[in-house]
């Protein structure tokens, strides 16, 4: 068990055979002890997923252990030039095609859990092409002030059925993920946690708006949607994905 603040890499014991699994329990809270008592003992199926990638070793991280400049007259630290991009944490180690120990979005439980019957379809109307698009949508969505009120009208649907396989009820995270046209390959649009016990199935939804499933343009300065096909994969992490579907603009 390791309470730790954010990435740690387990290099060194993760091999010893008498380790049989790691509870990353972060920062502890006045219930830790009683929480992960539970976990041991079988009270309680863990369902927490990993927010990173742990790699298998630091140097795995390229680039983005030092990503900053450190300046030669202070020795501090005060300059990113941010040249990675978007290629962060699991974009990057897919992008570099680097196996990680655990993925991001990776979490066992006491349970199995099968996915089935994907289904995506778009709720916005495309009229104009490419970058240009124009969109309708009829779902109702939380607008935060300010921007462009057009990027939380509703731009598609996801939709998976999850079924809890095992003998313990448990919790599973079902992760939806995309690949947007010139983006990378996979970048996480939605998540939801069920409740599941044993033989138990439900339906997931995932509602996503015209933001979720666009880029940012550095020459129009706005948010803009590609043409083309976009992945749809759901998961139980960014590299245990599921079922998979695809939907066009």
């Amino acid at each position: 068990m390791i309470h730790n603040a954010g990435i740690r890499v387990v290099d060194r014991f993760i091999n010893n055979p008498n380790i049989t699994a790691v509870i990353f329990a972060h920062l502890p809270g006045q219930e830790t002890g009683q929480a992960i008592v539970d976990i041991l003992y079988g009270a309680q199926s863990p369902s927490g997923r990993l927010p990173y990638t742990v790699a298998k070793k630091a140097s795995d991280y390229g680039a983005l252990l030092n990503p900053t400049h450190q300046d030669s007259t202070t020795g501090f630290f005060l300059q990113d030039p941010f040249t990675e991009g978007v290629y962060i944490d699991y974009k990057d180690f897919i992008a570099r095609n680097v196996t990680p120990e655990y993925a991001f979005g990776y979490g066992l439980t006491y349970s199995e859990f099968s996915y089935s019957a994907l289904s995506a379809s778009l709720e916005l109307n495309t009229t104009a092409g490419s970058h240009g698009a124009t969109y309708t949508g009829n779902g109702t969505h939380v607008q935060p002030e300010g921007g462009d009120p057009a990027l939380w009208q509703a731009a598609a649907k996801v939709c998976v059925t999850i079924k809890n396989t095992g003998s313990m009820a448990a919790a599973e995270v079902a992760q939806l993920y995309l690949h947007i046209p010139s983006g990378p390959a996979r970048v996480l649009r939605g998540f939801e946690k069920k409740y599941l016990q044993p033989g138990e199935e439900a339906e997931v939804v995932f509602e996503l708006n015209r933001r979720d499933m666009s880029t940012w343009d550095v020459v129009k300065q706005a948010w803009v949607l590609q043409s083309g096909e976009y992945g749809v994969m759901v998961g139980k992490s960014v590299l245990d994905i599921q079922v998979e579907s695809s939907l066009t603009i």
